[in-house]
Order: C-alpha cells, then structure tokens, then sequence
C-alpha cells in the first residue's frame, strides 16, 4: 500500500504525541518520567514470573501423577516383592516347585486341572482354543466364566490365587472369540502408527485396555501379549501379522503402549519373544530356529523393543526357543543362562517366563528341560510336557544340589509378587486400573488432545475396534477416496467365513453380492488377482498380486469388513504400511 507525505507526517505527529504524553503521566516525582513506566514494567514482570511459575508448577503436577500411573502400571513394587519373599518362606520345597509351573488341561475337563492346581501347588493355568466352551469363535462365555472361577478356587488354602493366562493377541492369535470383541492383527496398530506415530499409540494402548478389561470380566488374570518381534517381512514364516511392524524403535512404542493398554484393563502382560522371532526363517513350534545375526546387528534390530520396553518397565518378559550362536552355541535361548542374562543386563527385575516348553525347539520339553530352563535364569515355566514329572524333576533337582534352593525362591517370589501386583491392579488398590478414574488433572491434560483416541476408553470394545479399523486400513494401490464400487461386488478368495463376513458388511452397507467388481481376498502370502485384492492378515501377498486396486485391511473380524467397504464406497484410507512390501516401503501409503 501507497502512503501520501502528508499521512506520514500525521503519523509521526500523532505517534511523537502519544509518546510525550505517556511521559507526562508517567512521570516521577523527580519529573524523569521513570516512576509509572518503571512500575508498570515491574508489574509485568512480576505477573510474566508468577504465570512462569504456576506453569512450572501445573507441568511438575502432571510429571507426578503421570509418573505414579506408569509406575503403577509397570509392574510389581517394592512392598509386593518384601510381600512374596514372606510368602516363599513359609512355603514347603514342593509347593515352591510347583509356583513356578502353569499347566495346560485337555478340553474342558475343569476338574482335572483344579485337582492338578491343589495337589502340585501349581502357579497356574493356560487355557488353549480347546479349552474354551463353545469354540474360539463362539464362546459360551457363561460356561467359560463357571470353569474359570472352579480354577480360581482350586486350592482355598493357599494365599496367592493361581495364574490364569492365554494368549489373546488379536488376529491369527485369539483364543476367547466372539462374542467377545474380536481384534484385528497386532499389525493393525502398526499401520495406525505408520500414518500418525502420536495416534497410534493411543490407539494402540486403548485397544489393549479393552481386550484387558473383557479378559478381566471373563476371570483372567494374565495375557501372554503383546509381541515385541520386529518382523522382516516376507522371509519370517511365523509372526508376519502377529508383529507391530519391521522397524524397531516403532515395534518397542507400540508394545510398550500395548501393555500398559493391558494393565490399565486389569491383566498383567508379556512383551514376548526374546531373543526375537521376527528374523528368524523357521518355527519354533516344529524345529530350533537358528539366529545367524551377531550381536551387534541384534541389538540394533531385535533387541530394542525389548531393551525399550524394560526401561519403561513391564511385568514379565517372555524367552522365545531360538539357537543365538553368537550368546550360546547349539543352545535354545530359554536353556542357555546367556540369554536371561541379556534381559536382566537391560534391568528387567521382573518374571522371565518361557514360551511353551512342550514345543520341537526344546527338544521336546522333557521333564530336565524345567530343572535347565530355571537353572539358566526362568522364573516360570510354561506347559511343560509333563507337569507332574517337571514338577518331580524340580524337586529332585534341588535335594540333590543340582539346582540351588535360593535360585528357586528367587523364581517363586517373582512369580507371587506379579501375582500380588495383578490382583492390587484389578482391584482398584493402586494408582492406576480398570477402576481407578484418571486424576483430573491429566484427564484435562489429554483432553487438550484432539485426536479423540482419549475418548476411546468411553466406547463399547466393538466400538473401539472398528475405529482402530477405520485407521489402519491402507490402500497400497489405487485410487484414494474414490468410489471403488457401486451397487454390486463378486466376492472370492479367503476362507468360507471371510466371505461371508465381507457378503454381510456388503449387505449392511447397501451393496449386493453376485455381479460387478471382483474382490479378492488374501488369507496368507499367496498372490491373488481381481479388481480389488484385499491383504486380510499380513501384506505381503500384495506385492506379487494383479489388480488396479491393493487393500491391506489387517483383520477378518466383522469391524475390518466394515471398514473394507468404507473404502470401497469411497472413504478414506488412512493407515500406511507397518512392514516393506515388495518395492513400497515401511510408512508407504498410496493415498
């Protein structure tokens, strides 16, 4: 803009007057014009220090009471721990012995296990797929509640209850089904969080906190979840879609987010598998996997989320069965002392808890595998072979001197303390849980978040899952926010029950089935061709497939075909890759 000579002057005139008489009335009683500007300087100054300082003190409020939730949700404290070494020390060698095992029962012979549970003093049970009434897809969760409290009952005397654990991941890992919320691959937060780090994370432990909290409901104490594995991708046969993703600072975020998600419900969770089975090309259930990385590239990769997730602090830490040559040659990681060491030497205090001990890799779990795993560092030992003669094995073990007493109780006392904890957390006793409200001051905190996630703890779990849903889904190819479909879609690949879902979400959203567009559906790693082919679990399918369009939708619940034909019909896809697939890399979206 133009200004005439003339405005200018006026201006000036106008600004040299103002400035005078400021100086007029501010003038001291010396006539220097210091006395009223000097106080009002004064008085800024004063009110800039004091907001200063109530900021200060608002920022070290909510450090503290965000500290004591975290604390809280960490894992045992010091009082649980002088608890349990009270306990142990009353406790006879046999039932020490049996503290440290969690058996498996056949079916729903609930009886037989609680039997099991009194008469060994086991620490606890695991209930498999075939232990749930009614299937894993169709619970009768009546009936799941009765056995679990028969469980939890077994042995009145004793004063720690027993372990109730399972393996509920989300995805190909859901033991408890519907109608229990299903969720979608733990992949899915990856992808959550490959679009928006701050947002996934949030939806990540929300999620967590609604499968706690229904576990919880249903009488479980512990969720051996969630995994810490940094997958590679297409070579890894065993975790692809059970893993967070390949990249391993985000892999440890999120877990470390998961677990907390599970305390917060109620449920004490496991970072698993140490030393990592993301990299490794065989399955532990069938064969020794055999690690070739040296440890310098394992402690760049794999062992971070673990290292990440420790110094955070979580109860209990899972060893997988993988041969590390360059920690103990010709070892499984859960015999081999090496490994434990590497978990503690991070700082983890907590219970180290071996993966199945009845799987190949232990060489078939035998009863001298339970008195190796302890020696070499485990404090609980899972569904080993036999759990009567691990149980005889142990006892042997230490009357002969082969494994020392004190190693024992060390383990039995980690074990109960985690128990204690669990029990404190689900009953409202500590800083933080499934009934213990937020503290005002951080609610209003993450209330200042517009991302919404906060309020995701409001929704029902179903809820809650389908807008995880609605964040992970990612077109790898294709068009973005664009009609895909219109009245009609021809539906093929994935499992019998897939396509049904995907027919019913189709229904619900208005869309026939029969004719038009074919969507294509890819339950594993195996390429498919349609006009839309849609990755159900793991992504890498996509890369060798033929179509205009590629979906990674990271779940087959009814929450992920919902979110499915939300694309199609034109919404947005927001996730972005957790892992490489073919030439895209991690982070890659094509919208």
């Amino acid at each position: 803009m133009n200004s005439s000579p003339r405005r200018v002057v006026i201006l000036a005139l106008a600004v040299s007057l103002f400035a005078s008489s400021c100086a007029t009335d501010d003038a001291g009683p010396d006539g220097s014009g210091n006395g009223g500007a000097g106080s009002e300087s004064s008085a800024g100054q004063q009110r800039s220090s004091a907001e200063e300082d109530a900021q200060a003190e608002h920022d070290a409020a909510v450090d503290e009471a965000r500290q004591a939730r975290e604390a809280a949700l960490a894992g045992p404290g010091e009082e649980h721990y002088e608890q349990a070494a009270g306990i142990v020390a009353e406790m006879s060698l046999q039932q020490q012995a049996g503290q440290v095992l969690i058996g498996e029962y056949q079916g729903n012979d609930v009886e037989s296990a609680a039997a099991q549970i009194q008469q060994l003093h086991l620490g606890g049970v695991i209930l498999m797929g075939h232990n749930i009434p009614g299937g894993t897809s169709s619970v009768d969760t009546e009936a799941l509640t009765g056995q679990l409290q028969v469980l939890a009952a077994a042995d009145p005397q004793r004063e720690v209850p027993p372990i109730l654990s399972v393996d509920q991941e989300g995805g190909l890992v859901t033991r408890v089904g519907a109608p229990v919320t299903e969720w979608p691959t733990p992949m899915a937060y990856g992808a959550a969080y490959a679009a928006d780090p701050e947002r996934g994370l949030r939806l990540t432990r929300a999620g967590h906190q609604h499968m706690g909290r229904d576990l919880l409901d249903l009488g479980f104490t512990v969720s051996f979840a969630p995994n810490a594995d940094v997958t590679i991708g297409a070579a890894d046969p065993t975790i692809g879609s059970r893993s967070l993703g390949g990249d391993p600072e985000a892999v440890g975020n999120l877990a470390v987010a998961g677990i907390r998600g599970l305390a917060e419900g109620g449920l004490a969770g496991s970072v698993k598998h140490f030393p990592g089975h993301g990299s490794v090309t065989d399955d532990s259930h069938y064969t020794l996997p055999v690690q070739q990385a040296d440890l310098e590239q394992l402690r760049s990769r794999d062992w971070v989320p673990f290292a990440q997730a420790v110094e955070a602090g979580v109860p209990m830490v899972m060893m997988g069965h993988i041969e590390v040559p360059a920690l103990d040659p010709g070892v499984p990681s859960s015999l081999s002392a090496a490994a434990y060491e590497e978990i503690r030497s991070m700082g983890h205090e907590g219970v180290i808890v071996t993966d199945a001990m009845n799987m190949a890799a232990t060489y078939g779990g035998g009863d001298q595998a339970a008195v190796s795993a302890l020696a070499a560092g485990a404090d609980l030992l899972l569904m080993p072979t036999s759990v009567p003669g691990a149980h005889a094995a142990l006892v042997e073990a230490v009357e002969s001197g082969e494994l020392p007493a004190e190693r024992l109780s060390e383990a039995a006392e980690r074990v109960i303390a985690l128990v204690l904890w669990q029990q404190d957390l689900a009953a409202g006793e500590l800083a933080a849980g499934p009934d213990v409200p937020m503290p005002d001051i951080l609610h209003e905190e993450d209330r200042g978040n517009d991302d919404g996630a906060a309020d995701l703890e409001a929704l029902r779990s179903s809820e809650a899952a389908d807008v995880l849903l609605g964040e992970a889904v990612t077109v790898v190819e294709g068009q973005c926010e664009a009609p895909l479909v219109t009245d009609s879609i021809q539906i093929y690949g994935g499992t019998e029950q897939d396509r049904a879902r995907l027919a019913a979400a189709a229904e619900r959203a208005g869309i026939s089935t029969g004719a038009g567009p074919v969507v294509t559906l890819l339950g594993g790693m195996t390429p498919g061709t349609g006009d839309v082919v849609v990755a159900l679990d793991r992504p890498e399918g996509l890369a060798s497939s033929t179509a205009g369009t590629k979906i990674a939708l990271y779940g087959r619940t009814p929450e992920s075909f919902d979110a499915l034909l939300r694309v199609l019909t034109g919404e947005a896809a927001p996730g972005g890759l957790p892992v490489s697939v073919g030439e895209y890399g991690q982070g890659h979206s094509g919208c």
